[in-house]
């Protein structure tokens, strides 16, 4: 490319705006094998990429903060918060404030014991994030049987399945979200420190970068957007159910791969995650399409995460190298 600008931002874009091309492909595809092609399909698979959208989102800040760092108690906290949610409110549009506020007060308490311990225990993050989902999972399972969690609440109904003109409200909601977590990454200190950390952690101690506040905050908000999507989910499901949230564990790493986020930390990219999380229902419902059983589903959807973190383990050693190279170059 002759432009320097336009080469730049292909470079940093480049993952995701591939898979804004795939996603095209496979709508074709799906018009092709099933009725022909309409918007409406794929408004239907934004709608249903929306919920994985939001767990993509909050995996997408904890991968940020670099050192191979991975939030495995997402699904625990998608499952709990869509237990909460649906045991206080019991089908009652006037518990949805208080269990809504319970649910972050919950991802409050899981991002504080997560960054705690990868902060000051010095455990690695998956590990201690495993191990939290674990202990989540059990206090599920214990409380499972107190509460009548097939109830829906209208209100919290209608927002989870609400159209305007054919358009999901839940699709404006994520693209509102992500935009917002667009700003904070790039306009405010706390994304700017973020970002620094994940680049570099020692550097940005050096810089001045509060790194324990800046993590704690993290991890804080992906365990409440955790919360939040299981709430959400539940109403789309019409209940909550115990490892309901267990699917999206290998995929909202999967959406934030593809959608340009770097698996070593330092770059996010919350447009991306939005059109990783299509890409991947798109090519689930194409399948169905063409006849494919559940198993070859597996397959391919497993095939899928392996490439797309095979590409991040390649845009990251392609990263290193390049920065090595500006070190030798400019010690010689």
């Amino acid at each position: 490319m002759k432009n320097p600008k336009l080469k730049a931002f292909v470079g940093r874009n480049g993952s995701w705006l591939f898979a804004g091309i795939g996603c095209i492909v496979l709508w074709i595809l799906m018009g092709l094998f099933g009725s022909g092609i309409s918007l409406r399909s794929l408004i239907d698979n934004a709608y249903t990429a929306s919920f994985l959208a939001i767990a993509g989102l909050a995996q997408m800040l904890v991968v940020t903060t670099g050192r191979g760092a991975i939030d495995l108690s997402i699904p625990g906290m998608i499952t709990l918060g869509a237990y909460t949610c649906m045991g206080i409110c019991n089908g009652q549009n006037s518990m949805i404030v208080p269990a809504l506020l319970v649910v972050l007060l919950e991802g409050v308490i899981v991002g504080t014991l997560n960054s705690a311990m990868v902060i000051w225990l010095k455990i690695p993050a998956i590990i201690a994030t495993m191990a939290m989902n674990y202990m989540i999972v059990t206090v599920t399972m214990l409380v499972n049987n107190q509460f009548n969690v097939f109830t829906i609440p209208p209100i919290l109904k209608n927002i989870a399945t609400f159209r305007i003109a054919t358009v999901p409200v839940m699709v404006v909601l994520v693209i509102l979200l992500a935009a917002l977590i667009h700003f904070m990454l790039t306009s405010t200190t706390y994304g700017k420190s973020l970002l620094s950390m994940g680049q570099n952690q020692e550097a940005a101690r050096l810089a001045g970068v509060k790194i324990i506040k800046t993590e704690m905050i993290t991890y804080i908000t992906a365990a409440v957007l955790a919360g939040i999507a299981g709430a959400l989910i539940s109403a789309r499901v019409t209940g909550a159910y115990l490892g309901m949230g267990d699917n999206y564990q290998m995929e909202s790493i999967a959406c934030i791969v593809v959608g340009g986020t770097l698996m070593s930390g330092g770059r996010a990219n919350a447009a991306g995650t939005l059109v990783g999380s299509l890409f991947l229902y798109l090519i689930i419902s194409c399948m169905q399409l063409m006849g494919a059983d559940a198993g070859m589903q597996s397959v391919v959807k497993g095939a899928l995460i392996i490439i797309v973190l095979l590409i991040g383990a390649s845009d990251n050693n392609s990263r290193r190298e390049k920065k090595y190279r500006k070190t030798v170059n400019k010690t010689a």
